[in-house]
C-alpha cells in the first residue's frame, strides 16, 4: 500500500475547496491558518492550542483570527471595485455588516475598525443592535441602516441621533410604520432619512427562502410602494426617499436566483426614480452565500458562483437596466454578513473517550472452538471465515439476517446474553473484513455503499452542540470538521461525532467529505494518554450568537489572534468562558445563596451526626470548587 500523505488528507476532508485557501495542511501533518489567500505566512494550529493550554487556558476554545476576517471585507470591497471598473459603473459600492450575524462587540468592533477605509457601514434589526452601532459609529462616522420592525422609541432616538450628526437611513417595511415616522417626524421637527424595503416576487432558494418573494415577512408590495409615495408627497417628505432596498434571503446557492431578483429590483429603482423618487442607494441585502462543504454546488450548504461572478452579476445587471431606461445609476449597497464572518473563527475542542475497543471482550477462541455455539452464531463464524470478494454481496445480506435473527431469538428466551453477545461479536469482525475488501472495489456495489456505518463509532467531543454550533442541529447545516493533528498518517476509524450534553441530539452525523456530504467522519484511533484535538471550521456566521444555554453549558473560552512576522501570531484577547456560577446566574440561581443552603442543611446533618464535619467541609469544598470552574470539562 502506499504512504499516506497530507495530500490524501487533504483530499479526505475536501480543504482545498472549502478552505478558500486561507487552510492548509503542514508537513508536520498539522492544519495551518493563513492571514490571507495563498499566504506564505501561517499559524500552526496544534501548536497554538499547546501553546494556549500552556497558559492555562482549556478547550474548548474559540480562536478568532481577525487578519482573516479584516481580509474578507478587503476582498468583497475589492471584487465590487474592479467589477465597476471593469462595467464602467458611474457609481459607487458600500458592503454594509448586518450586526445579528455576530454581535459579539470585538468582532462589531474589529470589523468597524476594519472597514473604515472601505466605507463599511453597519446594518441594526432592533433597538440593542441599533445602541450598538450608534456606539460603534461614534468617532468612526460609519454609516448606519435600520431594518426590521421599529416603534415610536426606535424612530425617535433614530431621528434625534440624526440631528446630532449620524448618518442614519430608517428603512420602511410597513405602511403603519411610514405613518409612525412621519407622525415623530412632524412632532420632533427633524427630517428622517428613509429607504423602501420592496416585497419582491423573486425568491431565493434553500432554508432561508421564504424570507423573499410575496410572502416574505418583511416589505412594500407594489401596490403599497405606489401608496407611500402619495402620503410621502402629501407631508412634503418623498425627497427624504434616499434608498430602495430588498433582500432575497440568506446564503443564496443559485446565481440565477441572484440575477432574477437583480433585474426585478432595478426594474422597481428605475420606475421609481420616474415616479419623481429621488434614490440614490440599490440595498441588494444578503445572500452572498459560503461554501461550507466545497461541492460549489446550489446543495444548501455550497453556492454554485464565486465572488467575482456574484459581484459582476450585481453591476452588470443593474448598469444594463438604469442605461436601458435612462435613468441615473444608483450606489450599490450589500449587507453579506455571512461571507464576512464565516471563515474567521474556528472551535477546537479535544476528543474525551480513548480507544474503546480496548475494553471490549475478547471472544477469540470461538473461531477456533465452535462446536459448542449456538446455529446462529456457528453460521456468523463461518461466513467470517470464508468471506471473500465473489461472495460479498451473499455473504453480506446473510450476516445482516443473522443479526437480526440473534435478537429476535434473544428476545424470545432462545439465546442468552452470552451469546448474543458471541454474535454482536463475529458481526464487527465480519464488518470489519468487508470493508477491507471494500475499501479495494471498484465501482463499489451499490448495496455495500451504507454499510460502513456499521463500523462507525461514537466520538465524544468536549464542547456543546447547542452552545457552539447551533445550526447543524437546527437545520442540518453543514460545517467542515477536520482533526488539526496527524494528518500525514491514515484517519482509521470511522465516527459520529457526539457533544457532552444529555441530550440524543447532541451528535453529528453528517459530514463534509471528499465526494460530498457524508455520514462518518474518518478520524485517527486515539493512542493512551494522547490528547487528540479537532477543528470545526467556517463557524463565524450565526453560530456564536445562535448558541444556547443546552445543560448550562455557557459560553466557551474565546481567544483574538493576529498574525505576526517576528513571533508568527500575537494574542490580542482572552475572553474567558462561562464558569459555573455565571451559566446558573443566567437563570437564575445565586451562587453564594446556593452555599448558604447547601451548608445550612450540612450543619442540621452533622448536628444530627448524619455526616462527619470532615465529610461536611470536603464536599463545600467541591461545591465551590464547581462553582468557580469553567462549564466544560478540563480533562
Amino acid at each position: 500500500m502506499p504512504k499516506w500523505s497530507i495530500n490524501d488528507s487533504a483530499k479526505v476532508y475536501n480543504i482545498g475547496n472549502w478552505g478558500a485557501d486561507l487552510f492548509s495542511i503542514n508537513k508536520k501533518g498539522n492544519v495551518c491558518v493563513h492571514p490571507t489567500p495563498n499566504s506564505k505566512y501561517s499559524i500552526d494550529l496544534k501548536v497554538l492550542v499547546d501553546d494556549l493550554i500552556k497558559r492555562k487556558i482549556k478547550p474548548p476554545i474559540l480562536l478568532r483570527f481577525m487578519n482573516i476576517l479584516e481580509g474578507r471585507i478587503a476582498s468583497i470591497s475589492r471584487v465590487f471595485k474592479n467589477a465597476i471598473h471593469e462595467n464602467n459603473y458611474p457609481a459607487k459600492y458600500q458592503t454594509f455588516y448586518p450586526i445579528k450575524v455576530n454581535q459579539q462587540r470585538q468582532v462589531v468592533e474589529a470589523i468597524a475598525n476594519f472597514g473604515k477605509k472601505h466605507g463599511l457601514g453597519l446594518e441594526v434589526g432592533s433597538k440593542p443592535e441599533l445602541v450598538a452601532a450608534i456606539s460603534m459609529s461614534a468617532g468612526n462616522k460609519l454609516p448606519i441602516i435600520c431594518n426590521g420592525y421599529k416603534d415610536t422609541e426606535f424612530i425617535e432616538t433614530v431621528l434625534y441621533a440624526t440631528r446630532v450628526g449620524y448618518d442614519i437611513t430608517i428603512v420602511v417595511e410597513k405602511l403603519f410604520e411610514l405613518e409612525r415616522i412621519i407622525e415623530v417626524s412632524k412632532r420632533t421637527g427633524i427630517i428622517p432619512k428613509l429607504g423602501i424595503r420592496v416585497k419582491l416576487s423573486s425568491k431565493g432558494i434553500g432554508k432561508w427562502s421564504t424570507s423573499g418573494g410575496e410572502d416574505a415577512k418583511f416589505g412594500l408590495r407594489i401596490s403599497e410602494i405606489m401608496a407611500a409615495i402619495e402620503s410621502l408627497k402629501q407631508n412634503g417628505l418623498v425627497d427624504c426617499v434616499k434608498l430602495l432596498h430588498f433582500h432575497v434571503g440568506s446564503q443564496i446557492t443559485k446565481i440565477d436566483k441572484i440575477k432574477n431578483a437583480l433585474i426585478e429590483g432595478a426594474r422597481i429603482y428605475v420606475e421609481m426614480r420616474r415616479l419623481g423618487v429621488n434614490l440614490e442607494y440599490l440595498d441588494i441585502g444578503g445572500g452572498l452565500g459560503v461554501d461550507y462543504d466545497g461541492s460549489k454546488s446550489s446543495y444548501f450548504s455550497s453556492v454554485n458562483y464565486s465572488l467575482e461572478e456574484y459581484a459582476n452579476d450585481v453591476i452588470y445587471q443593474v448598469k444594463n437596466i438604469c442605461d436601458e431606461a435612462g435613468v441615473p445609476c444608483p450606489n450599490i449597497i450589500s449587507e453579506s454578513g455571512r461571507a464576512t464572518v464565516a471563515h474567521y473563527s474556528v472551535l477546537v475542542t479535544n476528543v474525551l473517550n480513548n480507544n474503546t475497543q480496548t475494553l471490549m471482550p475478547d471472544f477469540e477462541h470461538i473461531l477456533a472452538d465452535n462446536a459448542k455455539l449456538s446455529p446462529t452464531v456457528r453460521k456468523l463464524v463461518d461466513i467470517y471465515k470464508s468471506i471473500d470478494r465473489h461472495s460479498l454481496r451473499e455473504d453480506y445480506h446473510d450476516t445482516i439476517q443473522l443479526i437480526q435473527e440473534s435478537v429476535s431469538l434473544f428476545n424470545l428466551g432462545y439465546l442468552n446474553m452470552n451469546e448474543r453477545a458471541h454474535a454482536e461479536w463475529v458481526y464487527s469482525k465480519i464488518i470489519r473484513k468487508i470493508n477491507s475488501i471494500v475499501e479495494k472495489l471498484k465501482p463499489i456495489p451499490d448495496e455495500l455503499q451504507n454499510f460502513q456505518l456499521s463500523l462507525r463509532q461514537t466520538y465524544f467531543t468536549n464542547f456543546s452542540l447547542f452552545q457552539s454550533i447551533p445550526d447543524s442541529w437546527a437545520i442540518d447545516q453543514l460545517f467542515p470538521i477536520v482533526p488539526i493533528q496527524r494528518l500525514d498518517e491514515k484517519p482509521d476509524v470511522l465516527t459520529s461525532i457526539a457533544d457532552i450534553t444529555c441530550d440524543s441530539d447532541g451528535e453529528i452525523t453528517s459530514f463534509v467529505g471528499e465526494n460530498g456530504r457524508t455520514k462518518a467522519l474518518p478520524l485517527h484511533k486515539i493512542d493512551v494518554g494522547e490528547d487528540y484535538y479537532i477543528g470545526f471550521f467556517l463557524i463565524g456566521a450565526y453560530q456564536e450568537i445562535l448558541g444556547d444555554m443546552h445543560n448550562l453549558f455557557g459560553d466557551t473560552n474565546a481567544v483574538h489572534i493576529t498574525f505576526n512576522k517576528k513571533t508568527n501570531y500575537k494574542i490580542d484577547t482572552v475572553i474567558t468562558g462561562d464558569a459555573t456560577w455565571e451559566s446558573l446566574k443566567y437563570v437564575q440561581y445565586d451562587a453564594s445563596e446556593i452555599l448558604k443552603r447547601v451548608r445550612n442543611n450540612l450543619e442540621t446533618d452533622v448536628s444530627l451526626q448524619k455526616v462527619s464535619i470532615e465529610e461536611s467541609s470536603h464536599f463545600l469544598e467541591l461545591l465551590d470548587r464547581t462553582l468557580q470552574s469553567y462549564t466544560y470539562f478540563g480533562e
